[in-house]
């Protein structure tokens, strides 16, 4: 994960965790294992944002 310098950078690197984690359910619907996986990462991945975001 990147450390954006703008408010842009911000929306757009949100934008693509959630846009990877979409495709990522999409490509995974058929294993469940695999999709809880993806959904967990793209969880953690949202919540080290907002982390970062109130620090």
């Amino acid at each position: 994960m990147l450390l954006p310098a703008t408010d842009a950078g911000v929306a757009l690197q949100f934008g693509l965790v959630l846009t990877a984690g979409t495709v990522g359910l999409v490509v995974t619907r058929r294993n469940r294992d695999v999709r809880l996986l993806v959904i967990g990462l793209t969880i953690l991945l949202v919540a080290l944002m907002a982390l970062r975001a109130i620090h």
